[in-house]
């Protein structure tokens, strides 16, 4: 019975770990918006996902030769700020909730600053129906007032992380990448680290991303729930047998860490299965 009790602790903290939690932004300066802050003037409110918008482009591998999309067919996706892809049509939209009516402060986010996002890597497989994307990584960047961005001026960017996509799945006209978060950025943006710009709610209180990894050895985890237009063929290379696509994106970004008390109860069940198999040996 006690065996079956740990093995059930473990499987309950596991579970609770898909859950999204609300975020802040800590820019270092007031750049306007409302009083509905997390942490005082220089930091906007508590946001449950950020919208974005992108375009991708594409080369499939027509890995059997029959020109034609099917299955076992490989691809690898760049999209975002990348290239030649316009700033307008490749960026955070919005948070949510937004600030009107009083709701939570943007922190003049779009007027002082833009949060963006490039990928060059994101490959999968064709399953019959669909792409199935395995691996890539996703990074996002800073545009900020303080590195010269104007708005029609974007000044420098600043990297604040990378998203590494280790499971996909799609249904008609939606998309949901999941993974993790790490490689976070150094140096300083109005006198914060780039690494605590985000921060992200804990039990009652809050961490910075890199924080909540520090302290529990676990990393920060992201949902990406897309629509997605249906992509546009634009040519065949019968020589290298390479479909090229095109595709227009509008998503949702989230993030997700485990409750203190789920991971006392992992510790809890880990400790117990330890116990059980100290005493069996």
């Amino acid at each position: 019975m006690k065996k079956l009790f740990t093995a059930t602790l473990v499987t309950l903290a596991f579970a609770g770990t898909a859950t999204a939690d609300e975020i802040y932004i800590d820019n270092g300066a007031n750049y306007g918006g409302n009083a509905n802050t997390a942490a005082g003037d220089n930091t906007t409110g508590w946001k449950e996902e950020l919208k974005l918008v992108y375009k991708s482009n594409s080369i499939v591998k027509d890995v059997d030769g029959d020109q034609t999309i099917s299955v076992g067919d490989t691809i690898t996706s760049q999209g975002g700020f990348v290239g030649t892809n316009a700033i307008n049509e490749n960026f955070v939209t919005a948070m949510t909730p937004g600030q009107t009516f009083g709701g939570p402060s943007n922190n003049g986010y779009e007027a002082d600053w833009l949060l963006s996002f490039r990928f060059s890597d994101l490959m999968g497989t064709f399953n019959g129906s669909d792409f199935i994307y395995s691996s890539g990584t996703i990074d996002w960047i800073l545009f900020d007032a303080s590195e010269g961005y104007t708005g029609a001026a974007l000044g420098n960017e600043v990297h604040l992380f990378s998203t590494t996509v280790t499971g996909h799945t799609s249904v008609p006209g939606n998309q949901q990448f999941t993974g993790t978060v790490g490689n976070f950025g150094l140096g300083m943006v109005n006198g914060i680290p780039v690494g605590d710009m985000f921060n992200i709610k804990y039990g009652s209180s809050s961490l910075t991303l890199g924080e909540y990894e520090a302290t529990t050895g676990l990393p920060v985890r992201f949902t990406i729930d897309q629509n997605t237009q249906s992509p546009n063929v634009t040519g065949y290379n019968a020589a290298t047998q390479e479909f090229t696509l095109e595709g227009g994106h509008n998503a949702a970004l989230q993030f997700q860490v485990p409750e203190p008390t789920t991971l006392a109860i992992l510790g809890l069940g880990l400790l117990g299965f330890a116990g059980a198999s100290r005493r069996k040996s």
